[in-house]
C-alpha cells in the first residue's frame, strides 16, 4: 500500500484506493474538462448558460457567430472546420451570420 507521509507534521496518511493503480478509473477532474453536453438551437435572443467551450458537429466548415460572457455585440468565426471545439465561454450562438447546424455546448 502507498503511503503519504507529512514529514512536517509526522503524520501518515494511506492513499485512495484509485490512487493506488490497480486500473481503477481516477475521479479527479481537470479544470478544462467539460462534464455534460447540451445541444444548442441557434437563438439572437436565448441566453445559454455560460459554456466551457462548444463543438461543432457540421460536415463542412461553417461560420459560428457568439457573444462572449461579458461582451455585448457577437463576433463571427468563419471556416470552423467539423469537430472542430471551440473553448470559449459563450452565452449566446446567434442565428444571425451562424451557418453550422449542429453545435453543442459543453459545461
Amino acid at each position: 500500500m502507498k503511503r503519504i507521509v507529512l514529514a512536517i507534521l509526522g503524520i501518515v496518511i494511506s492513499a485512495p484506493a484509485w490512487a493506488q493503480g490497480g486500473g481503477q478509473t481516477n475521479p479527479i477532474y481537470t479544470f478544462n474538462q467539460a462534464l455534460s453536453a447540451r445541444a444548442v438551437t441557434k437563438s439572437d435572443t436565448t441566453v445559454l448558460v455560460p459554456t466551457r467551450a462548444i463543438a461543432i458537429g457540421d460536415a463542412t466548415a461553417c461560420n459560428v457567430a457568439v457573444l462572449f460572457l461579458n461582451d455585448t455585440s457577437a463576433i463571427t468565426f468563419t471556416n470552423v472546420q467539423s469537430g472542430q471545439i471551440l473553448p470559449f465561454s459563450v452565452t449566446k450562438v446567434m442565428s444571425t451570420n451562424t451557418t453550422c447546424a449542429t453545435i453543442t455546448a459543453l459545461y
